[in-house]
């Protein structure tokens, strides 16, 4: 049998035992203790973006060089067909002088006569004059401006291409003196360059025909600077006339034929005629004109082939 003090013993032997648990216990709940990092999240780690790394460059591949481009290359105009006559264009005889020389009827004594239109002024009648000297098969000369060139350059063709003649009468027919339309003369400058243009005018539109050295002044307007430079310019000859038809002055066409006929004294061999592609007058004089050369035993020719010798 166990003694009550033996139990009593016992008891204070627990009751030690089950203090001293709950201090150990009491204790590890109130020490502080290093914390154990949290696990570790995708938010947790440093943004990437912040601090991006160096993107590598990619590697430039040069490219090829380009081949520059050339200018577009400009057509030549179209070389006129070739006109109907049978002898190339005759060469401009010297004259010896340094100055353009003043053409008012050829000095050859031939029984030749030249028809010569002035275009300035619209395109008037001269497709009905070309297709009428083509019926006649005769020629004539043309003393164009520039602007009548620009404006025409089918007409133009047609006068190449059909065998007559082209005369260099300026840009837009200014008065070089000034005189007949009571203007301003045209200083040095301004001729050279009323001349100049209408060459280059003349050239382009054609295929490359070259008026000179043949030359006519607007109104017939000159002085001895403008005779000069025309020779410094290449321009040997300043054509003239022997009989103006006046068709521009509403002369009829009767008194036309009558005034530079064969039989008439500003006719004859040798005669050159003025006329004007935009009158009517001078229009219908024309065939009456023919016909009366003609019958006259005359060859019709260009001012270019009238100042042979």
């Amino acid at each position: 049998m166990i003694r009550p003090q033996t139990v009593l013993v016992l008891l204070l032997v627990l009751i030690v035992i089950q203090w001293g648990a709950d201090l150990v216990v009491s204790e590890d709940a109130t020490d502080p203790v290093a914390t154990i990092p949290a696990a570790t999240t995708i938010a947790s780690l440093p943004d990437r973006a912040a601090t991006p790394a160096p993107t590598a460059e990619p590697t430039v591949i040069p490219s090829p060089t380009p081949t520059p481009e050339s200018l577009p290359t400009v057509e030549p105009t179209a070389s006129p067909t070739e006109v109907p006559v049978a002898t190339e264009r005759p060469s401009a005889p010297d004259t010896g002088l340094d100055r353009s020389l003043i053409v008012d009827r050829g000095g050859s004594g031939r029984l030749e006569v030249a028809f010569t239109f002035d275009a300035g002024e619209g395109a008037g009648f001269t497709a009905e004059i070309l297709d009428l000297l083509t019926e006649y098969g005769v020629v004539g000369t043309f003393g164009v401006t520039g602007q009548w060139a620009e404006q025409n350059p089918e007409l133009m063709r047609r006068i190449v291409d059909e065998g007559h003649q082209i005369l260099n009468h300026t840009y837009d027919h200014a008065s070089f003196t000034g005189f007949s339309p009571e203007t301003e003369p045209l200083t040095e400058v301004e001729r050279r360059e009323q001349v100049e243009v209408t060459e280059q005018i003349i050239a382009d539109v054609t295929g490359g025909y070259q008026s000179s050295p043949y030359f006519r002044f607007p109104y017939g307007d000159r002085d001895d600077a403008a005779l000069e430079l025309l020779g410094e310019m290449g321009f040997s000859y300043t054509m003239w006339w022997s009989c103006d038809t006046l068709g521009w002055m509403g002369e009829p066409p009767d008194a036309i034929v009558e005034r530079c006929g064969s039989g008439a004294e500003q006719g004859g061999p040798g005669a050159i005629l003025l006329m004007h592609v935009a009158e009517e007058n001078d229009w219908n004089a024309l065939e009456p004109l023919i016909d009366d050369y003609l019958d006259g035993g005359y060859d019709f020719v260009t001012l270019e082939e009238l100042v042979q010798p």
